[in-house]
């Protein structure tokens, strides 16, 4: 799978902008502030339909301006494909010109591995970081796991509302949303118990400056027991309803889970080093393009947001030694941050890309 084209109207600070890539390397270099990121950005829109910098879509509509549009030319590994986003006064997504009306249409379409600065907050930040990781990877190989999540963040939601309310024929209700949170919760559970099972198994595979000590991803439900079985889930429900109606939310479910990350037996957010972290989050991002390529029988997209100028020299080594046979995207304040005769360089200023 790779990115052929993309082309940008009104984007953050494009106007209009048409990039070819090429099936390997494309680094994407220049000042600070000047739009390598956005190009990040938009690409990644394709693979969830939104922005990993901002909850809001018309964040990047360039400023002055009523509306964005950008589109790209793809190969899936069977044929040539187009998709297209506009943001306006509402949003519009079309594949190979056809309108789509569910975002579930587009998710898994393109398969991306994203990695940035931030990132580190998988491992340093709250549970919400780990469970968004989880989530992004599962929709992209499993497109029943985002059709889930969507309903049970649907079923939540009214959920809520009804704790809230505290009305009381609302209330006497909440027998058949609990029936409804533990069919979609259940299923949760069951796919990210599965996924760190499978990130502690790829991993293990890889060394980094003689570092030997496997990292254990240790899933932590909140439902108590067997979080596969809804009686089980429903039964804890029905039990925290007091303290739910007295906090006016949901105290159990997916939600509310969390993944520990262990180094050495140790739980790595409070004992790791930096260095540690760092070579966790490599490791991960490692293990993630192996489990999309098992899971759909492709490479994914490798997209790197000026990350490697913050690793030493080891770890830079180890990383695009192991990425190599996948089409890479790499923003950089420096051009020749690889030296490969596949590379296209791109230098980008002031919302200009010149190919070099």
């Amino acid at each position: 799978m790779f990115i052929n084209k993309v082309y940008l109207e009104n984007f953050r600070n494009y106007e209009k902008q048409e990039i070819d890539f090429s099936p390997k390397a494309n680094v994407i270099y220049g000042l600070n502030g000047q739009g390598k990121t956005n190009i990040v950005e938009a690409l990644y829109f394709f693979c969830r339909g939104k922005s990993y910098r901002t909850p809001k879509d018309s964040d990047v509509i360039k400023f002055g301006e009523r509306y964005s549009r950008f589109s790209i030319d793809f190969f899936d590994d069977v044929r040539d494909n187009s998709a297209e986003i506009y943001i306006g006064d509402k949003k519009n997504i079309k594949i190979n010109s056809v309108p789509i009306e569910k975002l579930s249409e587009l998710v898994g379409m393109i398969n991306t591995v994203i990695f940035t600065p931030d990132m580190l907050g998988v491992v340093k930040d709250g549970p919400g970081v780990r469970r968004q990781f989880a989530d992004v990877l599962l929709s992209q190989i499993k497109p029943v796991y985002f059709r889930t999540l969507l309903m049970y963040c649907k079923v939540l939601f009214q959920r809520n509302n009804i704790l809230k309310s505290r009305n009381k024929n609302m209330i006497d209700t909440l027998p058949v949303w609990n029936e409804k949170l533990a069919e979609y919760g259940t299923l949760i559970c069951t796919y990210r118990a599965r996924l760190t099972e499978l990130l502690t198994e790829h991993t293990s595979k890889f060394e980094c400056g003689g570092d030997k000590e496997n990292i254990l991803f240790d899933y932590r439900p909140s439902v108590k027991g067997d979080f596969a079985d809804r009686e089980n889930f429903v039964s804890q429900l029905e039990t925290n309803i007091d303290r739910e109606l007295d906090k006016g939310i949901t105290l159990t479910g997916p939600h509310r889970d969390d993944i520990d990350i262990l180094f050495g037996g140790k739980e790595l957010k409070k004992f790791g080093s930096q260095g540690q972290i760092r070579t966790c989050i490599l490791k991960m991002k490692l293990a993630e393009c192996e489990i999309i390529r098992e899971s759909v029988g492709r490479e994914p997209i490798l997209l790197l947001d000026d990350i490697l100028s913050e690793l030493d020299a080891d770890r830079r080594d180890f990383f695009l030694n192991n990425i190599k046979d996948r089409q890479i995207f790499i923003t950089s304040t420096e051009k020749e941050i690889i030296r490969d005769s596949d590379t296209q360089y791109f230098h980008v200023e002031g919302g200009k890309v010149i190919e070099k």
